[in-house]
């Protein structure tokens, strides 16, 4: 086997981390399907996905060790760890390679998420790269209209504020 090229080493990385995220969100719409039908085809999607990600997986463990065969041990761990008690853990290395755990309660990891999110998202559009083509369709909800109330709004967001 030839020596691998980072080139092909991000590349691997890439799919493992599509994969397993269209696998996820496959298996959380199969949670929200509106029939059996759809849930069974999200599952198997879902299923399907991990299959990949588990051969991906596979392929890039060999890649890695055939790069550096004696420096590097692959650990399949998880860097973000939820507990027991409601906090989670983050796994992380500074730059002098030393490890270090953060321990976040749930609602900082979902705010920390969120941040990462948005400012992964305004990176990625900031350089031309277009978001939608890997984000799964999703169809849109019929308008929530609370019980007694029979008018729409003016706009969708509710009828015009009055300025002050």
């Amino acid at each position: 086997m030839p020596t691998p090229t980072v080139e092909t080493v991000i590349a691997l990385v890439n799919e493992v981390c599509a994969h397993f995220a269209a696998a996820e969100v496959a298996r959380a719409m199969a949670e929200h399907s509106t029939s059996a039908a759809e849930h069974a085809i999200l599952t198997d999607r879902a299923e399907h996905r991990h299959t990949l990600v588990n051969r991906k997986w596979t392929a890039l463990v060999e890649t890695i060790r055939a790069a550096l065969p004696s420096v590097a041990q692959v650990e399949r761990f998880m860097p973000v760890r939820p507990l027991t008690n409601g906090h989670v853990e983050l796994h992380v290395h500074d730059t002098s390679a030393r490890r270090h755990i953060v321990l976040f309660t749930g609602a900082q990891a979902l705010a920390v998420g969120a941040h990462l999110t948005a400012y992964g998202a305004v990176s990625l559009d900031r350089t031309g790269q277009r978001l939608d083509p890997g984000l799964p369709y999703v169809k849109a909800a019929p308008p929530f209209v609370p019980p007694g109330f029979s008018g729409q709004p003016d706009t969708p967001d509710g009828p015009p504020h009055a300025h002050r």
